[in-house]
């Protein structure tokens, strides 16, 4: 039975999302004090009007970091890939452009210097992930040699998909 996989992982560091809430709730807490209370937010308050619309800063930034998805889909044909809102037009990478593709553990924060479209070294090359949770990835190694490791929630499955469609050339 032919099976395709897909996937879709959400930005999930931690650490960004704890001080786009702290700083959002720092506006909400001063809009209440001011805008709702009537009582001035710190020594030298701004207008309401200001305070209003410098709200809307990490709220935009909330909506930004919660828009951003990695979708995969592996099939017969190949993985196709789609790091929204980065790309707005998904990738295919066909089997036969690959000389190896394996599952393998990954930090990377320390190998590609954090998450999303990362360029690593010529050595771990680029990357493309959304969480520091995830710590599993699928490393392609092209013809050329260059590298891509995307990462993925579902190694098992992964494994499933290469035992079917990969043959190393």
């Amino acid at each position: 039975i032919m099976q395709t996989f897909k996937e879709t992982q959400r930005f999930g560091v931690k650490w960004a999302w704890a001080v786009i809430m702290a700083i959002f709730a720092l506006f909400l807490y001063a809009i209440v004090q001011q805008v709702i209370l009537g009582k001035p937010f710190g020594t030298k308050p701004t207008s309401n009007n200001i305070l209003l619309t410098l709200s809307l800063i990490p709220l935009l930034l909330l909506l930004f970091m919660r828009s951003i998805k990695l979708k995969t889909c592996y099939s017969s044909i190949g993985i196709q890939y789609q790091f929204y809102p980065f790309q707005f037009k998904s990738t295919t990478i066909e089997w036969n452009q690959l000389n190896n593709a394996y599952l393998r553990e990954y930090n990377s924060f320390f190998e590609y210097g954090g998450w999303g479209i990362r360029y690593g070294t010529p050595k771990t090359g680029k990357a493309i992930n959304t969480s520091q949770s995830c710590k599993i990835g699928l490393q392609l190694q092209f013809k050329n040699e260059n590298l891509l490791l995307i990462g993925t929630k579902n190694p098992e499955k992964i494994q499933e998909i290469l035992k079917q469609y990969f043959v190393k050339s």
